[in-house]
């Protein structure tokens, strides 16, 4: 079972900042999960919220900032303002990335607002840095994932979900040809686990931030070796469960 850090080592440090990222890979994380965003001028960023104002108390829509502005913002609301770290720019990641062996996974931020490009610019960004083969998609808006998959087959993806439990998604996935399930934890079961093992499906579970649910995961892996990573805010609490 992989760790990715969800928005980062956010546990500890401001979510989906650099600072963040660092941080997590240095506690030995073998991925990162991170959201992305457009900018008024096409730009991608690294956000989790369609408005600012959650994590920088600014309250405005990311789209209303252009690449050069966002990246100015202080971004460690969430925090209290305690540390020094901005809203970094997709392309900074990837240059951050291109140096390591980590995993990151991408949530593309298309659920509640709709850039009309976003897949392709960050497939372009991902192919520049030669990163493709440590990406995983992933989207609420599962027209995006498949739309990501369609300009980058070799790319892995996901379908993410929460709300109401989804029964019988594993064929689904296989039959789009989308290798992950990204489920919150608390809509995982027997049956679920069970079935995305038999279809060759992983799973990718969010949010898991406690030792407990860490324990039924590590629990159910062992049963049906379905669980391909966890993603949670404290990295070191499921590396340390896992014994690394």
């Amino acid at each position: 079972m992989k760790v990715f850090a969800h928005r980062g080592f956010s546990g500890n440090y401001p979510e989906n900042t650099m600072l963040a990222f660092r941080k997590a890979i240095e506690a030995g994380a073998d991925g990162i999960e991170l959201d992305i965003h457009e900018s008024s001028d096409g730009q991608l960023v690294i956000i989790h919220d369609e408005n600012l104002v959650r994590t920088t108390g600014i309250d405005g829509l990311v789209s209303d900032y252009t690449l050069k502005e966002l990246t100015r913002i202080k971004a460690s609301r969430t925090k209290d303002d305690a540390f020094e770290a901005t809203i970094p720019s997709f392309e900074e990641f990837c240059d951050f990335m291109k140096d390591g062996s980590f995993i990151t996974n991408v949530e593309i931020k298309t659920n509640n607002t709709w850039y009309q490009d976003i897949e392709r610019k960050a497939v372009d960004m991902i192919k520049s840095y030669g990163l493709e083969d440590r990406i995983i998609f992933s989207s609420f808006n599962w027209i995006s994932v498949m739309r990501a998959k369609k300009l980058a087959p070799q790319i892995e993806c996901g379908f993410l979900y929460t709300g109401n439990r989804h029964i019988h998604l594993a064929p689904e996935a296989v039959e789009a040809g989308i290798q992950y399930m990204h489920p919150d934890f608390a809509l995982l079961d027997d049956e679920t686990v069970a079935e995305c093992a038999e279809c060759n499906v992983g799973l990718n579970v969010w949010t898991v931030n406690t030792e407990e649910r860490m324990g039924q995961l590590i629990r159910w892996d062992r049963e049906f070796h379905a669980i391909n990573a966890v993603i949670g805010n404290y990295p070191d609490m499921s590396l340390r469960m896992l014994g690394r």
